[in-house]
């Protein structure tokens, strides 16, 4: 269970997968992203936000 979380954690924070992989011993993407991490909801909060910071109000601005 703690190990779970502190995957978790450590994506939430958006430390990169690589970093995630070595700290917790993983040599395979899929035992990584298919185990151990997931969407939070704190992930989910934030998405929109964080995809406004990148992109502003780009889809806004297009016109057909």
């Amino acid at each position: 269970m703690f190990r779970h979380t502190h995957v978790s954690m450590l994506a939430e924070a958006k430390v990169d997968l690589a970093t995630i992989m070595k700290r917790v011993g993983h040599e395979d993407t899929t035992t990584t992203m298919k185990i151990y991490t997931h969407v939070t909801n704190k992930m989910k909060k934030d998405a929109p936000v964080q995809i406004s910071n990148l992109y502003g109000n780009i889809l806004g601005k297009i016109t057909l």
